[in-house]
């Protein structure tokens, strides 16, 4: 699956489940999302460098930009940020592994580098 297209009826699947995280996590419309398939370790190694590693598992990486925050903590102890991140499984197409990052710590490696990015509509 390594950089393969998204049918545009696994993009609507993977568009609801990112809407759904956004509205659980504090914003209902994000600004973008953005979709690559991928393997875990690659994108890990995209929100990781330095040397971490992961399974070659096939995923999809879903990276959306809007205003998120971890909800259930107390609000002083609450991670938030403008960027976000999850892997999905393609056998099930459910957010996991998700990061939330302020500015100062989104990644400057381009998701670009993994394959063809797609860019669902977030309305």
């Amino acid at each position: 699956m390594t950089n393969a297209n998204p049918t545009s009826s696994v993009l609507t699947r993977i568009r609801d489940e990112a809407l759904a995280w956004c509205r659980a996590h504090g914003h209902a419309r994000p600004d973008r999302i953005r979709v690559v398939a991928t393997t875990r370790d690659a994108a890990t190694q995209l929100l990781q460098p330095g040397g971490v590693r992961s399974a070659p598992d096939p995923c999809y990486l879903v990276v959306l930009e809007g205003r998120f925050q971890q909800p259930g903590m107390p609000e002083e102890a609450r991670p938030a940020g403008i960027w976000a991140a999850f892997f999905m499984r393609p056998e099930r197409l459910r957010a996991d592994s998700f990061t939330i990052r302020p500015r100062g710590y989104v990644p400057h490696r381009p998701i670009e580098d993994l394959g063809s990015v797609h860019v669902t509509e977030t309305k």
